[in-house]
């Protein structure tokens, strides 16, 4: 069985996939300050409460973007398991070429993301994740990673506003149903919440005009993906474990 973990700032999501196959997946809070024993003890319990053993892991990879907190990972491996965990990096063959200007800066869960998508499309796709940035990268035929724009999260976004405005309160991460909001609530939602998938709409229809096809598949990924993703006609498809479906076929070409 394969155990792949997308560690983000905000989360760490973990899933267990056998036969291509997701039988067992977690969503838990990211927290750098936990030891390898405290992680241990977590993912012990997890894996309990469905029956999984460590002795069922035949291969493990790690997706990261703290990396104070992937050593911490691996150590609670490295005590269990007898086989080595695989962290990405770009050294390892991904089967998609980073064409960026420093290919060594495109960070690992962005890698994961481009080869789900391309995975997933088989043509030119642009890779929405909503994580605690939202980011929107362009992967073209024959499988390239061109680049493209890291943008403040929307949780992120709303928390600095309301924590700058003492008259402003958290909001519901939705849109009001209209765009001119009728009371101080509702305009936040418009100006945060639908201004944040204009803001997506609006790239995503620039990134389409350097795409040779111009009408490039479009893939929302992340936390929040399936929140706000019916809210927008812009994505072909909304899946959450599409980092962990790239990790799955990166391990597969390994």
């Amino acid at each position: 069985m394969l155990l792949a973990l997308d560690i983000g700032n905000s989360n760490i999501v973990i899933g267990a996939s056998q036969n291509g196959d997701w039988k067992y997946q977690w969503r838990i809070q990211t927290d750098d300050s936990k030891t390898a024993d405290e992680y241990g003890v977590l993912f012990h319990s997890l894996f309990n409460e469905v029956g999984l053993a460590y002795s069922q892991l035949n291969r493990i990879i790690i997706s990261s973007v703290v990396p104070q907190l992937t050593q911490t990972i691996e150590e609670v491996f490295a005590s269990r398991v007898s086989i080595d965990t695989v962290v990405l990096n770009n050294d390892i063959d991904t089967g998609i070429t980073v064409s960026t200007e420093s290919p060594q800066s495109v960070g690992a869960d962005l890698l994961a993301d481009a080869v789900g998508a391309y995975e997933l499309f088989k043509d030119d796709c642009i890779v929405v994740d909503f994580g605690t940035a939202t980011t929107l990268m362009g992967v073209r035929k024959p499988g390239e990673l061109i680049g493209g724009s890291i943008c403040a999260g929307l949780k992120v976004t709303i928390d600095a506003l309301v924590g700058k405005a003492a008259q402003l309160s958290q909001i519901p991460m939705e849109p009001p149903e209209n765009v001119i909001g009728s009371n101080t609530i509702k305009a936040m939602q418009s100006g945060m919440v639908l201004g944040h998938l204009c803001m997506i709409e609006g790239l995503i229809d620039r990134m389409n005009e350097q795409f040779e096809s111009g009408n490039s598949k479009v893939v929302a990924t992340g936390g929040l993906s399936e929140k706000v993703g019916s809210y927008t006609d812009y994505f072909d498809v909304v899946d959450p474990m599409l980092t962990l479906d790239g990790l799955r076929v990166i391990m597969d070409r390994q």
